[in-house]
This record gives C-alpha cells, sequence and structure tokens, in this order.
C-alpha cells in the first residue's frame, strides 16, 4: 500500500525576522549616514567654512580701499598662512597708498609753488616796466606842485591842493619803490647779525605808529644773544613789514608780542631739505585776524585785506621771497576775530 506523508511549515516567523533584520540595517545605516554628515557640516564650518568666510570678507574690504584691521587666524594650517599673507599685502598697499599721497601732496604743492614763482616773475617784468616809465612823469608832477605851493603862499586853497598833489605823488612813488624792490630783489649779502638788537630796531622805528593805534608791543626779554647769517637790511624789511600788519590788525588797540628763539624744524615741501636748527622770530597780534579762504593767498603778490589805498599787495610776497633766498620760510596761522601769528624761519647756519 502505498502513501504520502506530507510535512508542511509556516516561514512566516523567519521572514519577519529578515524582514526586521534589513530595516534595522538600513535606519542604522541612515542614522549614521546623519550623523556623518552632521559631523561633517560641523567640522566643515569650523575648520574650512569659518576661515573662508572670514578670508572673503577680507577681500570684500580691501576690494572697497579698506586697508585696516589684521586678519587673525588662530591656525597652522593653509588658511593661516593665506591670511598671514593677504595682511603683509594690504600693510604693502597701505604703505604704497600714503606714500602715493603723500608723493600727490608734494607734488602739488611744488606745482603751485611753480605756478607763485611764474605769477612773480610775470608780475616783476610788468612792474619794473610801469615802474620805469611812471617815474620820469611823477617827478615832473611833484616838482611842479612844490613849485606852487611855494609860490601861491601857505594858507591859500592853491597851496593845500597842490600840497595833496605832492602827498599822493609821493605815495606813488613809494608803491613803484615797492615794485622796483620786488622785480629787482638782490640776493642776500650775508653777515653774522644779533637778530635781537635787530628786532629792537624795527621796535624802535615802528613805536610811534604803535603808540598812534594803541598797541602795547612787548619785545624778546633778549637774556642770550641769537645770531644768524643774514642780509640785515633785507630782514629788518621783512621783520618792519609784518610788525606793521600786526599793528594795522589791531584798530582798538592791543598787545602785540614779538617773540625769539631757536627750534628745530624741517622745512616745507617747497623748501625741502632735512630737519635742522632755526632761528625763529614770531609776531604774535589779537586783531582781526584772516579768513580761511584769504589765507592760501596772502603771499600772492597784490592780494591784500586793506581798504583801498591802505595797501598794494606787495609787503608780504617781497617777504617771503627775501626769506626764501636766505633758504628759510615764513608761516602764517590766523583766526577771525582772535588774531594773526606770523613766524619767520631762518638757517642758524650757511644756507642750504
Amino acid at each position: 500500500m502505498r502513501g504520502v506523508v506530507e510535512l508542511a511549515e509556516s516561514f512566516a516567523d523567519e521572514h519577519a525576522f529578515v524582514r526586521s533584520a534589513i530595516e534595522q540595517a538600513v535606519g542604522t545605516t541612515i542614522s549614521m549616514a546623519a550623523v556623518t554628515a552632521f559631523l561633517a557640516a560641523l567640522l566643515g564650518s569650523l575648520f574650512v567654512g569659518r576661515p573662508m568666510s572670514s578670508l572673503i570678507e577680507k577681500a570684500r574690504r580691501v576690494g572697497t580701499g579698506d586697508l585696516s584691521g589684521p586678519l587673525e587666524l588662530e591656525r597652522s594650517d593653509e588658511f593661516a598662512v593665506l591670511a598671514r599673507e593677504m595682511n603683509l599685502m594690504c600693510d604693502r598697499l597701505a604703505d604704497a597708498r600714503d606714500a602715493l599721497a603723500a608723493e600727490t601732496r608734494d607734488r602739488l604743492t611744488t606745482l603751485e609753488q611753480l605756478r607763485h614763482a611764474d605769477r612773480l616773475s610775470t608780475v616783476g617784468k610788468l612792474a619794473a616796466g610801469v615802474a620805469h616809465e611812471l617815474g620820469t612823469p611823477l617827478n615832473v608832477v611833484s616838482g611842479r606842485a612844490r613849485m606852487i605851493q611855494s609860490s601861491a603862499g601857505a594858507e591859500t586853497p592853491v597851496a593845500e591842493h597842490a600840497r595833496i598833489i605832492d602827498e599822493q605823488v609821493k605815495r606813488i612813488t613809494r608803491i613803484i619803490r615797492q615794485l622796483l624792490d620786488f622785480a629787482r630783489r638782490r640776493g642776500p649779502q650775508r653777515t653774522s647779525t644779533d637778530l635781537g638788537s635787530l628786532v629792537e630796531r624795527v621796535l624802535g622805528m615802528v613805536g610811534p605808529m604803535a603808540t598812534k593805534f594803541g598797541v602795547d608791543i612787548a619785545a624778546p626779554n633778549g637774556e642770550s644773544a641769537v645770531e644768524a647769517p643774514i642780509d640785515a637790511a633785507q630782514v629788518e624789511q621783512v621783520l618792519t613789514n609784518v610788525v606793521v600788519n600786526g599793528i594795522q590788525a589791531m584798530p582798538l588797540g592791543g598787545p602785540l608780542a614779538v617773540l625769539l628763539d631757536r627750534v628745530r624744524a624741517t622745512p616745507p615741501p617747497d623748501q625741502g631739505g632735512p630737519e635742522a636748527g632755526y632761528v625763529r622770530i614770531s609776531v604774535v597780534d589779537r586783531g582781526v585776524g584772516i579768513s580761511a579762504d584769504n589765507l592760501p593767498h596772502v603771499f600772492e603778490p597784490f592780494f591784500t585785506t586793506k581798504d583801498v589805498g591802505e595797501g598794494t599787495g606787495l609787503g608780504l610776497s617781497v617777504s617771503y621771497g627775501i626769506v626764501h633766498d636766505h633758504g628759510g620760510w615764513i608761516e602764517v596761522e590766523s583766526e577771525e576775530r582772535r588774531g594773526t601769528r606770523v613766524s619767520i624761519f631762518l638757517p642758524e647756519g650757511a644756507s642750504a
């Protein structure tokens, strides 16, 4: 007799186990991938992203011209090397920019001085021609005016008119003399001169004028002799002009100080030269002052802030040229309604 035995067993549990194992493996893989991605992002941000952002920000600031603020990366990898090189590049660019700015300022100053010298030369030639042409007829007018004054009698209107004509001719003659001084300025004939004595002579000459204006002049104390190799007559002309300007700037009177000392100073760009010893004569008034707009023009010929008929505008131009020929310079500091300080710098030794 034949028979068949059938054995059957369910694999549901095995299938469930396999499925559970697969799910656990996938979950573990996804979790590990997520943790790995997070760690990679975190470490990338710390070690790459932040320094890269700093480098990018620095590059953007450099691109806008901001070279300040060195980039500091406290690390010793390639980013730190790049940061150091970028800082060095910024330092070099800043130095080059400063040097270029200084050179540009010097060039502009030199160009302005050349223009000023060219204007002085042109005005000087014109002044010499005008002075030469006016000299003879003015002498004739003055002589005739004196003849009329002497023949008409002292108290007559004709004599008074003749006197006024003679005074105005003398004024014109003084202006012409200034023009000639401006046009034909000779070089300084230097001798060792006691500047204290020179200042005293100038203050003695302008004393009556100071009294008339109610100006009280304070002179240097003269405790020690200050000597310099100068042309005494020319420097006396310069100082007289500066002191008279200071007196005229105080129509209501007030104090005016004349100071004399030795200083170490660096000449301005138009003068040139290294720092050296100079004798400084300063005239300080408490007058009306000079406006900021007018201050850059004080050494230009024929520029004046005085009323018509009170000045030619040549005094400071001539003074500037004289002091420049001595190897020095003049500085003017002023503030409206506060006063003016004019400092004359003269070399202690031979002019460069």
